[in-house]
């Protein structure tokens, strides 16, 4: 059984997966909910998700959270389409967008499908640049950061908030930075850590702001954090601010 909430709105559809499987769950307490998101799938795990049981309970519940965003997943989803309608396990899925094609095929064989859109808004001026590419000084970030200036980074975000700068953009200046600095660290010449000399220089003093193993732990969290974003299990401005202050 297949049910279908896809369209550029994916919270307000995320928030209607959410409704629909804690109606379920209340129906059979005993299924298992299994949760899907980019990672890649293979016919052996839609096969395996399609024909067995929950080692302790009945049925699975399996929530796809914008797994066509991977074209490989799309593939072998749609491929095996009609094994998943047919299962006696259910399926749910929440995806930003669908082709025609794709979309004719799932209605008919999903037992719902629901577009959900975000309504349609008079931008403002700031908005305008906005989308026609206003950007952030990457390196007032990247050395705010290096300086380990907590206040100096949390003004600047402030105002990429205002000039509504992807989150994404962000993380990466954030991600980038700490990358050179434990490349500075670790590395013994510019050559060995891929980099330019001043750049390499540069890092490599701004390593000496972080103790032993901050580095690599933050880095490691930069990653869980874009991850768990694009999972929506996060608000991906919250975790930056978050950072930000706990620096």
């Amino acid at each position: 059984m297949i049910y279908f909430y896809y369209g550029s709105d994916t919270e307000t559809a995320r928030k209607k997966a959410k409704v629909t499987i804690d109606s379920l769950l209340l129906k059979k307490p005993d299924a298992t909910l299994v949760k899907i998101g980019e990672e890649n799938l293979s016919e052996n795990k839609i096969d395996e998700l399609t024909l067995s049981q929950a080692l302790f309970s009945n049925k699975y519940i399996v929530f796809f959270y914008r797994t066509f965003d991977n074209k490989s997943n799309k593939e072998i989803i749609l491929k095996k389409l009609k094994e998943l309608a047919e299962s006696e396990n259910i399926f749910i899925f929440v995806e930003s967008k669908i082709d025609k094609a794709g979309l004719t095929k799932i209605e008919k064989l999903a037992k719902t499908v629901q577009e959900f859109t975000k309504p349609e808004k008079t931008l403002t001026k700031k908005e305008a640049l906005a989308q026609k590419g206003e950007k952030i000084d990457f390196f007032e970030f990247s050395d705010a950061l290096g300086r380990r200036d907590k206040r100096g980074l949390w003004v600047l975000y402030q105002d990429a908030l205002t000039e509504l700068v992807p989150a994404e953009e962000v993380h990466g200046i954030f991600f980038w930075q700490i990358k050179s600095m434990l490349l500075g660290k670790l590395c013994k010449t510019p050559t060995e850590a891929g980099m330019k000399d001043f750049p390499f220089q540069k890092a490599r003093g701004y390593a000496r702001n972080y103790k032993d193993g901050e580095l690599e732990t933050i880095l490691e969290n930069l990653v869980s954090m874009y991850h768990e974003a694009h999972r929506g299990n996060l608000d991906f401005y919250i975790g930056l601010e978050k950072f930000i202050l706990g620096l």
